[in-house]
């Protein structure tokens, strides 16, 4: 059986699971207990995970279900993903009806060389809910992904349409949430599979490559690099709560900066959202708070033993005031209402502007990475000779341009053209570095004084600080040199 699965994913601290099986949401309900084992299948490379797929086979009671789904790329909170369901005599799955998407992506007779790789062991509890005519199921699973005698634990709510609109799944997400703390799900449970059977250590997630076919619309490109965005802010949120860590923050706050940026990027597109300004502000809030621990993180290796003992305690108290921002209602709602906009909001249900929307995101990306290049030309003149505040300008243009071309690089799909990006980034890298540094020198005292340290930093050396110039203007030059990919 051919399906569309729309799904919400949701993820939840275990110890709250009486409070939410008591939800007034489910009044009435007692809800229906499950015991699910279910065995996923690939082959000895992982040629179905690396094709986008993922098969298994579930046992529940004495039956067994085969279900292939086609994961769609990497999702955010929501996941639409084609899936094909049959029942099998034990936990055996059969090769020989795969759909032709499958069979296409890795064949028939590569496919039937799939063998056990991980299980997953999960006590589910169902509701079926109806509103005005719509129906959703309820599963709150909890459990664990095992890999021999590796297991990871998981706590989820999967709230999936069965009839209706998607908006329902976020009015009951937000009612639920209101009775216990609920995160956006970011990882499928083969997601969580493949990742333990890979032996993946929990660090900080930095940027993943943006699926986007080189055929792609505006409007696909915008959804897949913003789901992309808020993916890598909530890895790494779920990291930064469980250790501290800086690297963990930092790749949050970037998670961050770069979904502020696709917002800005396709401005012309977002034009006339009335949600889209209260979402900016959320942001930008939120990003500031992360970006006082930031700010001391970057400062405290170069101080003195003393004075970083002191910054340190401040540190230690942004972080706390940090987590009570991430860990407040305001900002899981946030989220919820990013993941709703991007899949229903005005910006795509009653655009402005149809025709660009609907237009080929290519010739738009090579109009926004031209004028990207243009503003880092006219700001990046003549380094050595700017303000501090002016070379500022200039890093932030060249963050911009840097994001921008991440995000549009699969646009761009040919040999030469990936050769081109790659000596492009790796010149942006290097003047975003140095520019970086030049920017900390700047800063710092400015750090120490809202920090309430009485500390006075040696004066910055300046035959480093004019190796850092020469340098800044060095990949400055190459990097205008570079050809453009997009070109």
């Amino acid at each position: 059986m051919d399906n569309r699965e729309v799904e919400l994913k949701l993820e939840f601290d275990p110890a709250d699971r009486a409070l939410l099986a008591d939800a007034p949401l489910f009044a009435g309900q007692k809800g229906q207990a499950a015991h699910l084992v279910a065995t996923y299948f690939d082959t000895p490379a992982l040629d179905l995970h690396r094709a986008g797929f993922s098969l298994r086979v579930r046992r529940k009671g004495r039956a067994h279900v085969q279900t292939i789904k086609a994961d769609g790329g990497r999702a955010a909170g929501l996941f639409a993903r084609s899936e094909w369901e049959k029942p099998v005599e034990g936990n055996v799955p059969l090769f020989d009806a795969i759909p032709d998407p499958l069979d296409r992506a890795v064949g028939a007779a590569t496919v039937a060389t799939a063998d056990k790789i991980f299980v997953t062991d999960i006590e589910r509890t169902v509701h079926r809910l109806n509103r005005d005519g719509q129906g959703v199921e309820c599963a709150i699973d909890i459990g664990r992904v095992r890999v021999g005698r590796r297991a990871t634990p998981l706590a989820e709510v999967e709230l999936e349409l069965l009839s209706g609109e998607p908006a329902l799944l976020f009015s009951m997400a937000r009612q639920l949430n209101d009775l216990v703390p609920l995160r956006l799900g970011m990882r499928s449970k083969s997601e969580r599979g493949y990742a333990l059977l890979a032996k993946e250590r929990r660090k900080p997630a930095k940027a993943e490559p943006i699926a986007i076919a080189p055929d792609a619309t505006v409007e696909q490109a915008f959804r897949a690099i913003a789901q992309g965005c808020i993916r890598q802010f909530r890895l790494n949120e779920d990291l930064l709560f469980t250790t501290g860590a800086p690297g963990a923050l930092h790749q949050a706050r970037v998670g961050l900066r770069r979904l502020r940026s696709a917002l800005s990027i396709f401005a012309p597109v977002l034009a006339g959202d009335p949600a889209l300004a209260p979402l900016k502000d959320g942001l930008r809030a939120l990003a500031a708070t992360l970006g006082r621990v930031r700010n001391i993180d970057v400062l405290l290796p170069s101080l003195p033993d003393d004075a970083a003992a002191r910054l340190a305690l401040v540190r230690a108290e942004a972080l706390a005031d940090a987590e009570l921002r991430l860990q407040a209602r305001e900002t899981r709602i946030l989220m919820l209402d990013l993941a709703e906009w991007l899949a229903l909001g005005d910006w795509c249900s009653r655009p402005a502007d149809a025709a660009l929307l609907h237009a080929p995101a290519r010739p738009f990306a090579t109009e926004i990475l031209s004028d990207r290049r243009k503003r880092l030309k006219h700001k990046g003149k003549n380094l050595a000779k700017r303000s501090d505040e002016r070379r500022h300008q200039a890093r932030i243009a060249a963050k911009k341009l840097r994001y921008a071309s991440e995000f549009f690089a699969p646009l761009f799909p040919k040999n030469k053209q990936q050769r081109r990006h790659a000596a492009f980034s790796a010149m942006l890298e290097k003047l975003q570095d140095d520019l970086g540094a030049l920017n900390d020198l700047a800063t710092a005292p400015a750090t120490l004084a809202a920090a309430g340290i009485g500390f006075d930093l040696p004066a910055p050396d300046d035959k480093a600080q004019r190796r850092l110039l020469r340098r800044a203007e060095k990949a400055y030059a190459s990097l205008l040199d570079t050809r453009r990919f997009w070109g």
